[in-house]
């Protein structure tokens, strides 16, 4: 990002202005991850921005860390990924207002023994959503805890169904302190009382579970229907 200040080791600066950097990259990055005012980002992109179809996707994430919101090319450019990638990253919240994400009201939770089984966790994924009588395009995102979050099977789920993965950390599961179907071997091995259930109430809002874990061939698969906004907690 352009700054006037020393770039530390790892970073690039440039002399120019931001809004002249910008404007005169925006069609060279897939994406831009913007940290300041949404206001400045808004004014510098206003005058290039691309077609929706070939324009990059654009973030706008808070000094203090807390919001990574999809400015621009939600669908298309990738912003809504980018924005879940770097709430998984830094532990903001991603804000994400395109129509088509608000009909998208429920959150799978996953979990899974260690080189589970691709075929065998989309096989339990497709039987939970049929059972349940909710399509694949009614899934926001899936969840798990991080310590699962490079597990092939869940990076091969979240990629075919393009379903973005959020992760959440062993503290943040116990802190969450829910009321969820535990399991002593999980409690044992990892230290939280299940992955599934909870990670998907958190990643839900705190929504309501619509089918508990389920588990068959090394896999966990929980479903849980996202809370509306004015059901959600303060």
């Amino acid at each position: 990002m352009p700054t006037s200040a020393n770039p530390e080791k790892g970073e690039q600066g440039f002399e120019t202005r931001f809004k002249d950097w910008l404007q005169e990259n925006i069609g060279r990055y897939k994406g831009f991850v913007c940290i300041m005012a949404a206001g400045i980002v808004v004014r510098a992109i206003g005058p290039v921005i691309p077609d929706k179809q070939t324009g990059p996707g654009i973030i706008v994430c808070d000094e203090f860390g807390r919001h990574a919101i999809s400015l621009l090319g939600g669908h298309e450019g990738g912003a809504n990924d980018l924005a879940h990638l770097v709430a998984n990253k830094t532990g903001c919240i991603p804000t994400i207002t395109t129509g088509t994400e608000a009909m998208k009201s429920y959150v799978l939770g996953v979990g899974c023994k260690k080189n589970a089984d691709y075929a065998s966790l989309k096989e339990l994924v497709n039987e939970i959503l049929e059972n349940a009588n909710i399509s694949p395009a009614q899934i926001r995102a899936i969840s798990t805890i991080d310590l699962k979050e490079k597990e092939p099977c869940i990076l091969d789920l979240s990629k075919e169904f393009q379903w973005p993965l959020l992760v959440f950390s062993k503290n943040e599961i116990n802190a969450a302190n829910l009321d969820v179907q535990s399991s002593s071997f999980v409690e044992e091995n990892i230290g939280v009382p299940g992955v599934c259930e909870p990670t998907a109430l958190m990643a839900s809002h705190y929504g309501e579970l619509v089918v508990s874990k389920t588990t068959a061939k090394g896999c966990a698969v929980a479903l849980v229907r996202e809370q509306a906004l004015l059901e959600r907690r303060p």
